[in-house]
């Protein structure tokens, strides 16, 4: 394999791995912030499971790096200059993730959770953007080291 080749796996592999400690410790925010309002048995949250449910998120967010970041970061990398541009791309994709996870976890904005316990899915947006945040920084320190 050329240099240049071992890099971008070195580079990628990295980025899965942070992305999956990242996105990990934010749905884990998720659940302690608003998944522990939820009181009923219904609901089987960190309160129920324990860190049984940090390990299925930890899977799910696994195999989703491939199918959504992996693919962004790619497309950044190939065609935006502007390393503020990318980490704000991130940070958009980071919200946009929060909010179909919030909706994983508890289900749509009118669903008998949100509305019985009074969930807030701005909690998710936040927290996810700004777990995107922290990778597009990664992402620009990676890039920055592995060039010189």
């Amino acid at each position: 394999m050329s240099e240049s080749t071992v890099r971008f796996l070195k580079h990628h592999i990295l980025l899965w791995i942070v992305f999956c400690v990242i996105f990990t410790l934010a749905a884990l925010g998720i659940e302690l912030l608003e998944g522990n309002k939820i009181t009923t048995t219904e609901y089987y949250g960190l309160m129920n499971l324990g860190f049984v449910i940090i390990f299925l998120e930890f899977i799910g967010i696994l195999i989703m790096y491939p199918m959504t970041f992996f693919p962004l970061t790619l497309l950044l990398n190939w065609q935006v200059r502007s390393n503020i541009l990318k980490i704000v791309i991130y940070t958009v994709a980071g919200g946009a993730s929060g909010l179909w996870i919030f909706q994983l976890l508890y289900g749509d904005f009118d669903n008998y959770f949100v509305t019985g316990y009074g969930l807030n899915v701005s909690t998710s947006i936040v927290i996810f953007s700004f777990a995107a945040f922290l990778y597009g920084g990664v992402d620009f320190l990676l890039r920055t080291i592995t060039n010189k």
